[in-house]
This record gives C-alpha cells, sequence and structure tokens, in this order.
C-alpha cells in the first residue's frame, strides 16, 4: 500500500510528520538525458508506517515542503545513493545531508562492492522483487498502476537493511568508518574535479607498475584482513590515482584526498613501499 501525493498542500503535511521520524527510507525515479541534465519523476519514502511516492512532475517546486531531505535529525536510507543525491538535488537545488546507503555498508561487511536493491533484499530477506518497470518511462503521465507498485517496492526493505546493518557496522567498529565514506562521497558528488596527473615524467612505466604491483597485494592483504571489499576500500583506478597524488604532491597531500580511516590502514604498508 501506498499514498500518492501530488498536490503542494499535502507534501507541507507529510514534510511536517517526517521531520519527527528518525529514519525513513528513500528512493528515486528518474531521467538522465546527459551527464549534467537530470530531472526527478517521482520520490518514494517509507517512513517505517506506510509508503509515500511523491509525483515530482505534477510538484515541480517542493519550496521548503521537503526540509526532512535536508535535516540532520532525520537518516535517509538509500541502495547505491549517488545517482538518487543528484536527482533529488536537480529538484530542490539543495544538498542532503545524514544519508545511509545499504550498498555501501554491504561492501564494509561482505565481499560485494555493488550488489543491487532487489539482489540484496532476496539475500538477506528472502524475498524475490519484480524488476519489471525498471525501464520505464518515468516522466509520462499518468504512471500506471504497476509503475507505481514496482517505485513503492523499492523502498519497502530498506528500513531492516538499514537497522542490520547499522548494528553489524557498530559491532565491528566500521560504523565511523562508513560515515566518512558517506561525506567523502557527498563532497565528490558536489565537487567534481577534471584534473589530470601524468607521472611518466616522473618514473618509468615500469616503475609506477612495479609499485602498483607490490601497492595492490598489501592492499588486498588489508582488505582480507578487516573483512572489507577490495574495491570500495581501494580499487586499482583509485590505487593508480593516488600514486600520481604523491609524486605529483607528495605523501601528506595525497593522504588529504583520502579518508581517515584508509589512510590510518596503509599507513605502515605505504611508508615501506616508497621509502
Amino acid at each position: 500500500m501506498y499514498t500518492y501525493i501530488d498536490k503542494q498542500e499535502d507534501l507541507s503535511f507529510l514534510n511536517s510528520e517526517l521531520l519527527d521520524r528518525q529514519f525513513v527510507g528513500v528512493d528515486t525515479e528518474f531521467r538522465r538525458t546527459t551527464k549534467d541534465n537530470m530531472r526527478l519523476a517521482l520520490l518514494q519514502v517509507n517512513d517505517g508506517e506506510e509508503i509515500y511516492l511523491i509525483d515530482s512532475i505534477l510538484i515541480d517546486n517542493p519550496k521548503n515542503d521537503c526540509s526532512f531531505l535536508y535535516s540532520e535529525s532525520v537518516v535517509k536510507i538509500f541502495h547505491s545513493c549517488k545517482e538518487d543525491i543528484e536527482a533529488v538535488y536537480s529538484w530542490t537545488g539543495r544538498k542532503m545531508v545524514n544519508i545511509f546507503d545499504t550498498q555501501l555498508a554491504n561492501s564494509f561487511l561482505e565481499d560485494n562492492y555493488s550488489i543491487g536493491y532487489q539482489g540484496l533484499v532476496e539475500k538477506k530477506i528472502g524475498i524475490i522483487l519484480d524488476k519489471g518497470e525498471t525501464r520505464s518511462n518515468w516522466i509520462r503521465r499518468p504512471l500506471s498502476d504497476s509503475q507505481l507498485k514496482y517505485a513503492a517496492l523499492d523502498v519497502e526493505y530498506l528500513i531492516p537493511l538499514y537497522e542490520d546493518q547499522k548494528e553489524e557496522l557498530q559491532k565491528t567498529n566500521k560504523f565511523d568508518w562508513f560515515n566518512q565514506d558517506i561525506e567523502r562521497l557527498i563532497f565528490t558528488i558536489f565537487n567534481k574535479s577534471t584534473e589530470q596527473r601524468d607521472i611518466d615524467r616522473l618514473i618509468s612505466k615500469a616503475e609506477e607498475n612495479d609499485i602498483l604491483y607490490k601497492m595492490n597485494n598489501f592492499i588486498e592483504e588489508i582488505a582480507c584482513r578487516e573483512r572489507i571489499n577490495t574495491t570500495m576500500f581501494f580499487s586499482k583506478k583509485a590505487q593508480k590515482d593516488f600514486l600520481r597524488s604523491i609524486f605529483a604532491n607528495g605523501i601528506d597531500e595525497a593522504c588529504k584526498e583520502i579518508t581517515i580511516w584508509r589512510k590510518n590502514l596503509i599507513r605502515e604498508d605505504l611508508f615501506n613501499l616508497l621509502k
């Protein structure tokens, strides 16, 4: 079951209720035509008692009636939140805060970096979700019953996933690591850099490959020891970019570009490698 919100006054009333919640599950449906051209079509919200489908086409300007999205006291639970954050920003012009991402959390707890929402629900809750409307036209109105039911299911199980993952992150002392990654992700989304570094003038390709080979070995060892996904921890591309930053700017400056928990885990091996 769900409630369809397509009027400003209803959104305003809902917002006042959601501001009193500790957490809500959130998902979006949108259309993206280019990298920088995105339009939010639907905002789905689960407050633990009811699911709301907010029509952002019919309510084209939310004004201040979605302030729960920017509340420091309300956790917004997503699965793979990057594009959702961008979609919400395209509608509101404001950056979200206090976000939990069940896909990212899973990569801190299990060796699966990019598991989809349907896959995670099936694995953790044992329910197989319908994927039939994945490629729907969410801009066209009216939306069909099957589209609306599909959209509602996308937030149906976010809260139980969040509660289990948060508890496990706290038990394994990874919740602070997770929060650092969320903050870094939000920063990166809104501070995109086009800077390219070239280290070929500083070391040879053979030397670069040798360093990257040894670096990847200790990265994999650390990831195995800490039981976190290797790609999430330090992908091969991230390793290469990090090494370029070291040679261009020095270790101290390069370490400012990664999270504190990563720096602490790799510091000793990194210095032994580069000394």
